[in-house]
C-alpha cells in the first residue's frame, strides 16, 4: 500500500510543480508592457512626446518578440534550453530596471526592445515543452500559462498608478523586476523536468513553414488577435481619459477587462478540452471582441455601456488569446514541428501586432480620436470569423505535414 502511495504522490507532485512553474514564467511576460498604458499620459507629459512615439514603447516589444521568434528555434537546438530560460528571465528583469534611470526616451525604448526579446525566447519554447512533458493535460497547460501571460498584464496595468504614486512613473514601470527572481529561483530548482528531450519526427522531409499557406493563415489569425489584445491595453485607457473620465476609473476599467481575460484565457481551454474542433469556440470569442469593438465606436461613454464593452473585450480576447495559442498546437502531433510552428506563428503575428499598435497611435496624433483604430479591429476581427471556419481538424493532415 505504501508503495502504491508513493508511486501516487510522486507524479502528482511533479505536476503540480510543473504548473506552478509555468504559472510563474507566464506571469513574467507581459507586466514591462502592460504597465506601460496606465502611465502613458505621464510619460507624453514629462518626456514630451506624441502618441505615436509613445506608441513605441508598446510597440516595440511586440517587433522584438516577432524578430526573436524566428531565431527562436536555431538557438533551442543549439543552445541549452535550461540556460536559455535562465538568460531570458534575467535579461527581463535586468531591462525592466534600467527603466529607474529613463531619463531619455531612447533608454526606455532599447529597454523594451530587450525585454521583448527576452519574453519571444521564452514563448519560442513552452508550447512544445508543454506538448511533450504534459502531453495528456495541454489544454489545461496551455490554459493557465496563457492565463498567466494575462494576469501578469493585469496585475502591472492595476497597479502600475499605484507604483508610480509611490515613487513616480518609472518606477511603475521598473518595479515589475521584482517578480522575475522567484521565476529564476523555480526554473532552477524545477526546470529540468520540463526539458523532456523533444523528439523530430520526418525533420530532414519537412516543408518550410513558408512555403504552407495554412501557416501564414494562423500567423494572421495570431496576430490579429494579438493586436486587438495590444491595443485595448495601450489605448482603452487614454481612450476614457480623453472622454473626460479620471485616471483611476479608466485604470479601473482596464483591470476589469484584464481580471475577465484572465478569468476566460483558463476557462476556455479547459471548456473545450474534449473536442479537438475548436470552430464554436473561436466564434463565440472572435464575436463577442468584434461587438466590443463596435460598442466602443458607437455608444463609448457611460459606465453601463463602458462595463458592457468591457465585458465583451475581456472575456473574448482573454478565451482568444488562449485558444489561437491552442489552435496551431492542435495542428501536428510531432513536439518538435509544434514548436517550429509555433515560433513561425507567433514571430509574424507579433509583427502584425506592432504594425497596427503603432499605426494606431499614427492614427491618433491624425485625426485627434481612437475611433479609427477601433473600427481597424472590427474590419480584422470580422476577418478573423471567416478565418476561424476554416480551422477543421478533420483536414489539419493535409495543411501542415
Amino acid at each position: 500500500m505504501k508503495v502504491t502511495e508513493a508511486r501516487f504522490e510522486q507524479p502528482t507532485a511533479r505536476y503540480l510543480w510543473l504548473y506552478v512553474l509555468i504559472v510563474w514564467v507566464g506571469l513574467n511576460l507581459r507586466p514591462s508592457i502592460a504597465a506601460v498604458g496606465p502611465l502613458l499620459d505621464r510619460i507624453q507629459e514629462e518626456l514630451s512626446v506624441s502618441y505615436a512615439t509613445a506608441s513605441l514603447l508598446t510597440t516595440l516589444p511586440f517587433v522584438a518578440m516577432g524578430l526573436a521568434c524566428f531565431q527562436g528555434m536555431q538557438l533551442i537546438r543549439r543552445w541549452n534550453r535550461h540556460r536559455i530560460v535562465m538568460g531570458s528571465l534575467t535579461l527581463i528583469g535586468l531591462a525592466s530596471l534600467v527603466r529607474l534611470m529613463g531619463e531619455s526616451f531612447t533608454l526606455l525604448a532599447i529597454s523594451a526592445l530587450t525585454i521583448g526579446a527576452g519574453i519571444a525566447l521564452i514563448q519560442a519554447l513552452m508550447p512544445a515543452l508543454i506538448k511533450v512533458t504534459l502531453p495528456n493535460t495541454v489544454e489545461t497547460a496551455t490554459g493557465l500559462y496563457i492565463g498567466a501571460i494575462i494576469g501578469g498584464g493585469a496585475l502591472a496595468s492595476g497597479m502600475a498608478p499605484w507604483l508610480a504614486s509611490m515613487g513616480g512613473w518609472r518606477l511603475g514601470l521598473a518595479g515589475w523586476a521584482i517578480l522575475v527572481p522567484v521565476a529564476l529561483w523555480l526554473w532552477y530548482r524545477f526546470g529540468s523536468q520540463m526539458l523532456t528531450p523533444v523528439p523530430r519526427e520526418r525533420s530532414s522531409e519537412a516543408t518550410p513553414l513558408s512555403h504552407i499557406p495554412r501557416a501564414w493563415t494562423l500567423a494572421l489569425f495570431f496576430g490579429f488577435g494579438t493586436a486587438g489584445y495590444a491595443c485595448v491595453m495601450a489605448w482603452l485607457p487614454p481612450y476614457y481619459l480623453a472622454l473626460g473620465w479620471s485616471a483611476g476609473d479608466a485604470g479601473l476599467l482596464l483591470g476589469y477587462v484584464t481580471l475577465l481575460q484572465v478569468i476566460s484565457s483558463v476557462g476556455a481551454p479547459f471548456l473545450v478540452r474534449y473536442r479537438l474542433d475548436r470552430r464554436r469556440a473561436l466564434y463565440l470569442t472572435v464575436g463577442m471582441s468584434l461587438i466590443g469593438f463596435i460598442g466602443l465606436c458607437v455608444r463609448p461613454d457611460g459606465v453601463v455601456f463602458a462595463a458592457l464593452w468591457g465585458t465583451l473585450l475581456g472575456l473574448g480576447i482573454g478565451a482568444l488569446f488562449s485558444l489561437s495559442v491552442l489552435v496551431p498546437m492542435d495542428h501536428h502531433r510531432d513536439p518538435a514541428r509544434v514548436g517550429d510552428l509555433a515560433a513561425f506563428v507567433q514571430g509574424y503575428g507579433y509583427l502584425v501586432a506592432a504594425a497596427a499598435t503603432l499605426l494606431s497611435g499614427i492614427a491618433r496624433d491624425m485625426l485627434s480620436s481612437f475611433t479609427t483604430a477601433w473600427v481597424a479591429l472590427a474590419v480584422l476581427f470580422a476577418a478573423m470569423l471567416v478565418m476561424s471556419w476554416r480551422f477543421d481538424p478533420n483536414y489539419y493532415p493535409r495543411h501542415i505535414d
